[in-house]
């Protein structure tokens, strides 16, 4: 890592000497937008910003998105939220080689400064390159690649931005909904995981958090230059089209009907089938399964830096009674005692979701359904 971060900043510094030397109004920045991939950590999309010294061939590009892959214990970092990202600059034409493999169009905006505006950023794309800033940490809905950009834009310019006023907020679930679709276990997974933050509502500046959004709403803000509002970005330039590439069609209705048809054999093993040793194997499997689940909801509620993963009330359905029931059914124990509680409160998950405003993704029903028919069975209702 610290290599890493030596190797960055001696490049950006050689890159700044010479950009520097350079007449202010020779200098151009541009805003690219990348289009979403089809892997996970491309999922969103991507920004950076261009420097072109006109005349000189000098074409760099900054970019907040990298990470190392090398850091120790990089998954375990990054689900507790202490996963530091890095700021680092190529040329334009290293740059856009991933999107040409990978088939993703991009777009470029000139951002429209004067020369004191243009210092202004020159100094602050320098501050974010020196070794003691070239990283920061990563917070997916308030300090990513986009919103790095966002914040370096609005600072250089000499007023305030003001964004377009849309009828309608989205929540940052459903913003991130729109692009999550294409990987329906991605689209699952962050679901379950995410929150009651999550379903905050985001204000237009707020959802530039998303790089197409980014693109849109920064493309319709204005800015006061001398008494005269004007557009901070220019029209988008297409610099790499791949519109022409088919997009993956995921079978989104795969995951849903996978668990659908496990409650459905679940349901006729526990009251149809009267099979004990299918029972048995079924609250193995469900219950070593579930006792996981319930792990993952106390730790990203209670021990992940991940703000937006507080506050999930998923916590309510895969509850810490599960791993308990698991060492019953290991034992091959009765345990009507804990099985009651822990029904009860699966189903209290659905009206309090709903009443506090935490969206239900689909595939969260079955699966809860699925625990609730095995601890209905175990519940021994009609019995003292």
């Amino acid at each position: 890592m610290k290599k890493l971060l030596l190797l960055i900043s001696l490049f950006t510094f050689l890159v700044y000497s010479k950009a520097l030397s350079q007449p202010i109004d020779s200098i151009d920045f541009y805003m690219l937008t990348c289009e979403p991939g089809h892997e996970v950590y491309s999922v969103y999309g991507h920004s950076a910003i261009r420097v072109v010294v006109r005349g000189k061939g000098r074409d760099i590009v900054y970019n907040w998105g990298l990470f190392d892959f090398d850091t120790p214990h990089f998954a375990f970092r990054f689900a507790k939220g202490k996963l530091d990202y890095l700021v680092g600059a190529c040329t334009m034409e290293t740059f856009m080689i991933e999107y040409r493999m990978e088939g993703r169009s991009v777009w470029s905006q000139k951002i429209n400064l004067n020369n004191d505006e243009k210092i202004t950023m020159i100094n602050l794309l320098n501050d974010n390159v020196r070794p003691e800033n070239a990283s920061y940490r990563y917070n997916f809905f308030y300090d990513n690649c986009a919103t790095r950009v966002r914040d370096i834009i609005e600072k250089s310019l000499s007023g305030p931005v003001s964004y377009p006023v849309k009828e309608k907020e989205s929540t940052f679930r459903e913003l991130i909904h729109q692009y999550q679709v294409a990987i329906p276990w991605l689209d699952f997974g962050a679901d379950f995981l995410l929150g009651l933050p999550a379903d905050k509502k985001a204000s237009v500046r707020e959802e530039a958090f998303l790089p197409l959004y980014l693109m849109e709403d920064m493309g319709a803000a204005t800015v006061n230059h001398s008494g005269k509002r004007e557009p901070v970005l220019s029209s988008s330039v297409m610099v790499l089209d791949n519109s022409n590439v088919p997009a993956e069609k995921p079978n989104k209705w795969l995951l849903i009907t996978i668990l659908y048809s496990v409650l459905v054999l679940v349901v006729l093993i526990t009251f149809v089938f009267g099979v004990p040793i299918m029972g048995k194997v079924s609250d193995w499997i469900i219950f070593s399964g579930y006792s996981i689940l319930s792990l993952l909801m106390i730790f990203f509620n209670f021990f992940s830096d991940h703000q937006a993963t507080h506050y999930n009330l998923l916590i309510v359905a895969f509850n810490p009674l599960i791993p308990f029931i698991l060492y019953f059914v290991l034992m091959a124990k009765k345990f009507r005692k804990l099985a009651r509680p822990a029904l009860y409160l699966a189903f209290l998950y659905f009206p309090a979701a709903m009443l506090v405003g935490q969206d239900i993704h689909p595939c969260v029903v079955p699966l809860i359904l699925i625990m609730m028919v095995r601890l209905f069975k175990h519940s021994e209702f009609g019995k003292v």
